[in-house]
């Protein structure tokens, strides 16, 4: 028999001062909370427009994928095709950003991602793209593909570097979701982030430092990308994380008086603004006990079934939430029962909003009683079917 069990409940946040909206310059921005995936503050932040450089980290996501995969390691050796050279050339020539390197080099894999993520180089770009799918045109094909499983709905790819290009499009609301998922699917790259410099070749040191100043402005900051093209405008993702809390931000089409400037200082109050005037609150750890669920033939009546992830809500601080569990399952259960085992789903609504579902899962074995046993606990449910 399916069931349906909701649960209702209050909880009381701090009760603190409430602060003002920042001031965003940006024409697009969004601020998430990483944990939950509350969206904090946006503004048209699903409107598709020009990501500049910072949808490099789709291309990244795409390198981290394969070696998690174990298709390369760090140590890969990619070389630097024709066709790589000639575009990264017409790039540099329009103030393209570059890691300088030149026609059939043989480059690791890991200078290759350091290169992409703190040098912005638009050849290193190229270079992954042509040696990954043979050219940038076939890996351009998996990119769109990757969006598509990562449900980055405004999402246009027609090139992997980023280089304007009329329909190569992303939302700011598509970069957080895509930055949000590059920190909790490969937390082991994530460190390349935060690396405020990188000097291939040791003679060339004209784009030694990473672009992202916030690394320097703003202690807890620790990533993401720029972005800037002519007609993209300047832009940001970034992340930062105080205690257990991590935040991301993305602004972008940042035009006019000093536009780099901007972007971090945009950056850092939105950052500053979520960490200030929300919080968050653990409603249930994984393995925490939600209910105990009938169960037929057990040496045990029920089992006891949790949340196999944490759930986690984030609120503006000084407001209460209506918190709402609707958990659904099939009762009773039949024995055996081994620990783990999915059994139903808890959806979590906060004020109405349905935030999640999460998997029920039993959070004990229970073994089938014996024979004679199950015998009297069958004529048992059947006399109580009758009398009910």
């Amino acid at each position: 028999m399916k069931k349906t069990l909701y649960i209702l409940s209050l909880l009381l946040f701090a009760n603190t001062t409430f602060g003002s909206v920042p001031d965003i310059k940006a024409p697009y921005a969004i601020l998430m909370d990483y944990d939950s995936g509350k969206i904090l503050y946006e503004k048209n932040a699903n409107v598709a427009v020009p990501p500049s450089s910072m949808s490099k980290l789709l291309t990244v996501y795409k390198v981290f994928e394969l070696i998690k995969d174990g298709k390369y390691t760090l140590d890969s050796e990619f070389i630097v095709g024709d066709e790589a050279w000639k575009k990264a050339k017409i790039m540099n020539a329009n103030s393209g950003s570059t890691m300088f390197l030149e026609y059939n080099e043989k480059v690791r894999l890991e200078d290759l991602i350091r290169g992409i993520i703190v040098n912005s180089g638009n050849d290193a770009t190229i270079v992954v793209a042509e040696n990954i799918s043979g050219s940038e045109a076939n890996f351009v094909k998996e990119l769109t593909e990757l969006a598509k499983k990562l449900g980055l709905n405004n999402t246009h790819i027609k090139n992997a570097s980023g280089w304007y290009e009329k329909d190569h499009l992303m939302s700011t609301k598509d970069l957080a979701i895509l930055s949000q998922r590059l920190i909790k699917d490969f937390p082991e790259f994530y460190h390349y982030f935060g690396e405020k410099e990188f000097l291939y070749k040791k003679d060339i040191t004209g784009n030694k430092y990473n672009r992202n100043k916030l690394l320097w402005v703003m202690p807890s900051a620790d990533g993401l990308k720029t972005g800037h093209t002519t007609k993209g405008g300047h832009g940001l993702a970034s992340s930062a994380k105080q205690g257990d809390r991590r935040l991301i931000a993305i602004i972008n089409g940042l035009k006019g008086n000093n536009p780099s400037y901007t972007r971090i200082t945009d950056s850092k109050a939105l950052l500053e603004y979520g960490f200030r005037e929300f919080s968050n609150l653990i409603y249930y750890n994984p393995g925490d006990k939600v209910l105990d669920i009938p169960v037929w033939f057990g040496k045990e009546n029920e089992v006891a079934v949790g949340v196999k992830d944490k759930i986690l809500i984030t609120n503006e601080n000084g407001k209460t939430p209506n918190i709402e569990i609707q958990a659904n399952f099939t009762t009773p259960l039949p024995a055996p029962i081994t620990k783990d085992t999915k059994v139903g789903e808890l959806t979590l609504y906060v004020d109405g909003v349905k935030i999640d579902d999460y998997d029920l899962i039993t959070l004990q074995d229970v073994e089938k009683c014996n024979f004679i046993v199950r015998i009297f606990k069958n004529i048992k449910q059947i006399i109580l079917s009758i009398v009910g």
